[in-house]
């Protein structure tokens, strides 16, 4: 126990030497479990330890910080930006230069899948090497994109914590596609292929040579001005590299960069009609950008290929890239197109419906950003698929929030009770946190003629003498408690209760929804706020009218 508050203090003693003097528990935690990996079995100690120590550092002098800091760990004074040791390192990376990017389509809000790898890891290496973080909008596929998704995706990074160091759209660089088509068809690394679909198709898989290889670089860019002019219908022409037909790679043998697109956009509307294919675009925009390090699932290696063919041809240097496997999610596979169906259909209420695996949902639950950082540390980088448990988020998302949270009893599918005899008390008052006394009690009213108990809890211990939480022991005999002490049994079961008056709340769970009534004192929690239900689980207030909403979020 010494040696983990000696561990935990040092992090208590940087964090308000840092900031004011003032260390934040929250961030202290993050910081011990993110950083002491073999502390994450037990955070619940943890958390208590962190607040002891928060505490203590808080009453020192900013001098006492830091001498007590130089005596532990003199090599935390130095103020390293947002070093993050728990990160494995990343091949040819050097501090200040490492550049990354996410680079979702908006076709889509993102899920916990696109967060967890794509995004969070990009923007924590980062970080880690003090480089640049782009998110970069990959819109050049007209027929695909929804205006509304720019906005969305850019919301859900930052609620998620996510922060960019510069926002790219692809549209806003036609000329700059443009530009770079007419160098590759002028150098002859490129040409204009008229051949309808299926017959390239059939030349590719034979690795015979497509006969609009042999125009001349002058015909191609004749061809392609006449592209951009707006002569040629969609699937009349497309602009190839210029690899091997022999390739032993069907998919290096002479791949489309840029085609006849004439869907409106979203942003742009009609003013373009050729654009250009993920492969050219990527490539095209990580040169520009400075790009030093691309994470992308393994499926992507064909296109990684492409890409550096696409370099290649250019004289450019590639990036490094670093492939990762597949995150499956539990249960019913999602697509974006069935939840757009399930929307339209009234099946959920929308991209943050509580049932679904997006990040707007899940932030809605009450799943904290923190949560979302270590659990994508914890994943990495490593190419094996996984499948996303919800055990290992939830107990970092649990350490975050239950220091916040308050406890209150709320009790689902409620039965009224008459109770008898015992202290007569207009009200019962209860703490709101036992970890943090002076955190204040609440009052909980008391009506003998009116005590509610869940129905589970009223079918289960019929007969048997159970404890009122905060209050006192009773038994249970049909509609009936019968007081019989105030002892405190450890072995006694301990069970929530409410009286009357109470508020109506309708928890929302993944799955259904319940009925259920609360202690007045929920009536003071602001919309947006996390709680305990005692003996439930974990919640966060979603609406405030005549009935309460909360939105379950894990045990």
């Amino acid at each position: 126990m010494v040696h983990m508050r000696t561990r935990i203090m040092k992090y208590a003693l940087q964090n308000a030497i840092f900031y004011s003097g003032k260390a934040n528990p929250k961030s202290v935690l993050g910081r011990v479990l993110g950083s002491e990996p073999d502390l994450r079995a037990n955070p619940g100690q943890v958390r208590i330890e962190v607040e002891k120590a928060v505490a203590d550092v808080n009453r020192l002098t900013p001098e006492i910080q830091e001498a007590r800091l130089r005596e532990l760990a003199p090599e935390m004074l130095v103020r390293e930006e947002k070093k993050q040791e728990e990160l494995s390192p990343l091949p040819n990376a050097e501090s200040g230069r490492v550049v990354t990017r996410f680079a979702p389509s908006p076709t889509g809000p993102l899920n916990i899948a696109h967060l967890l790898r794509a995004a969070m890891l990009n923007y924590l290496y980062a970080q880690k090497y003090q480089g640049r973080f782009i998110l970069r909008l990959e819109d050049t596929d007209p027929g695909k994109i929804e205006k509304g998704f720019y906005k969305a995706i850019q919301n859900d990074l930052e609620v998620a914590g996510i922060k960019w160091d510069k926002l790219v759209i692809e549209s806003d660089h036609l000329a700059l596609y443009y530009r770079h088509a007419r160098e590759l068809l002028s150098q002859g690394n490129a040409y204009m292929c008229t051949c309808p679909p299926e017959a390239f198709k059939e030349l590719k898989l034979k690795k015979r040579n497509c006969p609009c290889r042999d125009k001349s670089p002058r015909d191609s860019l004749a061809d392609f001005h006449n592209v951009l002019r707006g002569l040629y219908h969609e699937g009349q022409i497309v602009m190839r590299l210029k690899t091997s037909m022999k390739d032993p790679n069907p998919a290096l043998r002479d791949p489309p960069l840029m085609r006849v697109n004439k869907t409106r956009h979203p942003l742009k509307g009609r003013k373009f009609n050729v654009w250009p294919l993920y492969n050219y675009a990527c490539a095209v925009e990580d040169h520009e950008l400075g790009v030093t390090h691309v994470f992308r699932g393994k499926e992507h290696e064909h296109n990684t290929e492409v890409q550096s063919r696409i370099c290649q041809a250019f004289g450019w240097s590639k990036p490094t890239t670093v492939n990762f496997g597949m995150i499956y999610l539990p249960g019913e596979k999602l697509h974006t197109r069935d939840i757009k169906e399930w929307i339209a259909k009234g099946r959920v209420t929308g991209w943050n419906d509580p049932r679904l695996h997006t990040v707007q949902a899940l932030i809605r639950r009450g799943f904290q950003p923190e949560a979302f950082r270590l659990y994508a540390i914890q994943v990495g980088l490593t190419k094996s698929d996984i499948r996303l448990n919800w055990d290992n988020l939830e107990s970092f998302n649990r350490s975050i929030i239950d220091p916040e949270a308050n406890r209150y009893m709320v009790v689902l599918d409620p039965v009224k009770l008459t109770l008898r005899g015992g202290p007569d008390k207009a009200k019962v008052m209860a703490g709101l946190h036992p970890d943090y006394p002076k955190r204040g009690k609440r009052a909980m009213p008391l009506d003998k003629k009116a005590v509610y108990l869940s129905r589970e809890d009223w079918k289960r211990f019929q007969g048997k003498t159970v404890r009122l939480k905060n209050l006192f022991n009773v038994r249970l005999r049909d509609r009936t408690a019968i007081y019989t002490g105030d002892e405190l049994l450890q072995a006694m079961p301990k069970l929530q209760w409410v009286s009357r008056p109470n508020v109506e709340v309708r928890l929302l769970m993944p799955d259904r929804k319940l009925a259920a009534l609360g202690e007045q004192a929920l009536r003071t929690l602001k919309r947006g706020q996390l709680l305990q239900m005692e003996r439930l689980g974990y919640g966060r207030i979603d609406k405030k009218a005549k009935e309460i909403s909360i939105i379950w979020t894990h045990r």
